[in-house]
């Protein structure tokens, strides 16, 4: 595997003949360089996750990952005896193969880079390039792929397990990849699981019109009569590596009908979300089964698709209810779903093929409006290299502490009274959070993905429509306490504690500043809900908000024991506390 003992050049040879066939030509030192690099960072990442979960008392000192996991194996086995039983081989695969990702990330990003400089050479900043080159359509497709960066804090950050390195260049958003996904025709009689499935149906046709001609008239060519028949958008490597063989019975006697390489699409960092290249206001989500640091599906629970619609379209009715808090709040729907019975071969709770159609994010904005994905704020720019919310900041010409101000009370106010008053809070990643800037004043926050949204039943929230799940909501019910934790890591941690870093880096700010400024804006919304919400339920939250212990998720520990769907925490200070 790469990186290990001698296996150096080997690798560097593998990525310098799979950077040529992309037409990118390096000398071997490139390649070499950019492997060491990426190990560096790597080793780097290990380094902060081992000291932050407690892992070891004390630093360990290496210059190799393998070395470095080694040595954590030995103390580990010493301080914790069950530790023999991690996965420690599953670490070290996803680390060599999250180091030759990044590696080729890197000397892909040094062109891509190049060639942006080069077209933008009469700017002085990317932001203002975007605005005038691209449509806000245009803008979101490109700052998707462009601001790719992997997890933010994960040491497996770029691991793509299922997909090999040839597969990852084809198929990944930091690529600029362009799929051209296959469609099936499915029977109806074969639909496991869906949200009206003649919705489904109608829903392709009325998004994706041209496509959908097509594949009528195939079927019709074929001798498939199109009415008895569900069109399904299929990824190419789902179907070569997956279910041309586990639904040959279904292909056989013509229950599932293949037209291949049938519509072009572009992954969007979230690696199943595919974006449609010809104006399109949906988007199309696929079950891919690749893993990487953000998966956290639990494979003994069987997902309801008819939940999931249910659930977003609940609670975008009370996001409309409030207006979307003076238009400050939207998420993405979920337009409709589809599953496919899985064969007797599978087991109950394999998911093997669903498909779900949502918004297009640029649906939801105003015209003038730019929505801009929150992962794309923290790269650096190629023409100044600083981060591009600096750059968005600077054309706004307001003073950054006034910005950032600004920008906290907009995130915070919808989501707060979600919180406190419907038991309501989100999940949020980097790559699955958009902002919503206007004339380059942030407006708002756009989420996207249903399956973030945590909801809690507990009386003391706002119960009289709450939707009601079936089966039991059990993946949906949460109690006050891992509310508050997914708003902490989701709004406060994997948000504005980004802005936080960039400030307190790119402006000499003192970090405790901007949060005591997060406190601030907090404490004012607080006490604006104070009207309509109960006085013992907004004194206990605005102490364990303000007050109460947060939080880490422990990310490596969770890989090492396997537990990726079930958090693994430990405490940490509150950035918010005043002592």
């Amino acid at each position: 595997m790469a990186l290990a003992y001698g296996s150096f050049d080997e690798l560097s040879h593998q990525l310098r003949f799979l950077l040529f066939e992309i037409g990118i030509g390096l000398p071997q030192s490139s390649i070499d360089y950019f492997i060491t690099l990426a190990h560096q960072n790597t080793l780097k990442r290990l380094e902060r996750s081992v000291l932050a979960e407690h892992l070891t008392r004390s630093p360990i000192i290496s210059h190799h990952v393998h070395d470095f996991i080694d040595q954590l194996q030995t103390k580990l086995k010493q301080s914790e005896p069950a530790s023999l039983f991690y996965q420690w081989n599953n670490l070290r695969d996803e680390l060599d193969e999250s180091i030759a990702n990044e590696a080729l990330t890197l000397a892909y990003r040094l062109r891509w880079n190049s060639q942006i400089r080069n077209e933008a050479r009469s700017y002085d900043s990317l932001w203002s390039w975007i605005k005038d080159k691209y449509t806000a359509n245009e803008a979101l497709l490109f700052l998707e792929q462009w601001g790719s960066q992997g997890h933010p804090s994960h040491p497996c950050f770029r691991a793509k397990i299922g997909f090999t390195r040839r597969e990852v260049l084809q198929n990944s958003a930091e690529f600029q990849a362009q799929i051209r996904l296959h469609w099936c025709a499915l029977r109806k009689n074969r639909i496991a699981i869906a949200s009206h499935h003649l919705d489904f149906k109608t829903s392709m046709a009325l998004s994706f019109p041209d496509e959908f001609r097509l594949w009528q008239e195939q079927l019709t060519i074929n001798h498939l009569p199109p009415e008895e028949y569900i069109p399904i958008p299929i990824h190419p490597w789902q179907w070569r590596n997956k279910l041309q063989s586990l639904y040959n019975q279904l292909i056989d006697d013509k229950s599932l009908f293949l037209l291949p390489h049938h519509q072009s699409v572009m992954p969007s960092m979230s690696e199943e979300v595919m974006m449609s290249i010809n104006p399109s206001n949906t988007y199309i989500k696929l079950s891919l089964d690749i893993h990487t640091p953000y998966t956290s599906k639990d494979l003994n629970q069987e997902p309801s698709y008819q939940d999931d619609v249910a659930l977003s379209q609940w609670v975008n009715s009370l996001l409309e209810q409030a207006n979307h808090y003076h238009h400050t709040l939207f998420l993405v729907s979920e337009i409709t779903s589809l599953k496919i019975h899985n064969p007797p071969s599978l087991s109950h709770y394999q998911q093997q093929v669903s498909v779900n159609l949502m918004q297009n994010p640029t649906n939801l904005i105003a015209s003038g409006q730019r929505v801009v994905p929150l992962a794309g704020l923290l790269t650096l720019s190629p023409i100044s290299n600083r981060p591009l919310l600096i750059e968005i900041i600077q054309a706004s010409e307001l003073d950054p502490i006034v910005y950032f101000k600004l920008y906290c009370r907009k995130v915070l106010l919808g989501q707060l009274h979600l919180l406190l008053k419907y038991g309501i809070a989100f999940a949020t990643q980097h790559q699955n959070t958009f902002i919503i800037f206007t004339d380059d004043m942030p407006q708002g926050l756009m989420i996207r993905d249903h399956e973030i949204i945590n909801v809690s039943y507990e009386e003391c929230f706002e119960n009289k429509e709450k939707l009601t799940l079936s089966p039991a909501p059990i993946s949906k019910n949460s109690t006050i306490s891992e509310l508050n934790n997914c708003f902490i890591q989701g709004t406060l941690q994997n948000n504005i504690g980004y802005w936080i870093k960039i400030l307190a880096q790119e402006h000499q700010l003192d970090g405790q500043q901007l949060w005591s400024i997060v406190r601030q804006v907090m404490h004012a919304i607080l006490d604006e809900l104070s009207k309509e919400l109960s006085s013992p339920l907004l004194s206990q939250q605005k102490h364990l908000l303000l007050s109460g212990v947060w939080q880490h998720q422990c990310l490596l520990t969770m890989k090492l024991k396997g537990n990726t769907n079930k958090g693994i925490y430990i405490e940490q200070p509150n950035s918010l506390h005043i002592p």
